[in-house]
């Protein structure tokens, strides 16, 4: 079990989540998760997420229920 986990929130917010998740890969400390909270996106963050190879990427999708 990793130590912490970091939450990205996310919807429809795949021109950023590339250089977010990067970020957070680049840090020297390793023992953590990423888990990205996606509202519904439909601009193909389920697609870029799950060709993602490292396994600290973990992601939830629901339906966007609004607010």
């Amino acid at each position: 079990m990793p130590l912490f986990s970091i939450i990205i929130p996310s919807y429809n917010r795949l021109h950023t989540l590339p250089a977010t998740i990067e970020s957070v890969m680049k840090q020297t400390f390793t023992d953590y998760e990423v888990i990205v909270a996606d509202d519904g996106s439909t601009d193909g963050t389920a697609n870029w997420i799950n060709e993602q190879k490292d396994e600290r990427i973990k992601y939830i999708w629901q339906t966007n229920a609004g607010v």
